[in-house]
């Protein structure tokens, strides 16, 4: 067995350590002006439109 050391892996051992608990995929949108502009520059947009997503996929049964 080969050992590949990989910082901050946390083992030595390719796989070695703490798997992540939550997977993500990273998904790049892309907003027209005005919709970019409605929303408020003092929230996160990145959760906000998790939270959609979620809700909408909860409202048509995929989670």
């Amino acid at each position: 067995m080969e050992e590949i050391k990989k910082s901050g892996r946390g083992g030595r051992r390719e796989g070695a350590g703490r798997h992540k608990r939550v997977e993500s995929q990273k998904v790049l949108f892309y907003f027209e002006k005005e919709l970019y502009d409605a929303f408020p520059k003092s929230i996160n947009r990145n959760a906000y439109i998790n939270d959609a997503v979620r809700a909408k996929m909860k409202e048509d049964g995929y989670i």
